[in-house]
């Protein structure tokens, strides 16, 4: 069954689609990241959500630290 997940790359965070055989952390090494969310998702909708989840929470927690 596959899985979905959230990878922080160089570029940025991404959807990572895994197998079951795969555990996160080596498909987040696959694509040269660390691993931004270890909730494996059942749907890359799923995982997208997370993504957006993620860059909203790190927007609102940059802002605090500026004073923004």
């Amino acid at each position: 069954m596959r899985s979905f997940i959230v990878v922080e790359t160089e570029d940025g965070l991404t959807v990572a689609e895994m197998d079951a055989k795969d555990s996160p952390e080596t498909v987040a090494e696959r694509f040269g990241g660390l691993l931004a969310d270890p909730t494996p998702y059942a749907t890359f909708e799923d995982a997208y959500d997370a993504l957006l989840a993620i860059e909203s929470e790190s927007r609102e927690e940059a802002g605090e630290s500026f004073g923004g």
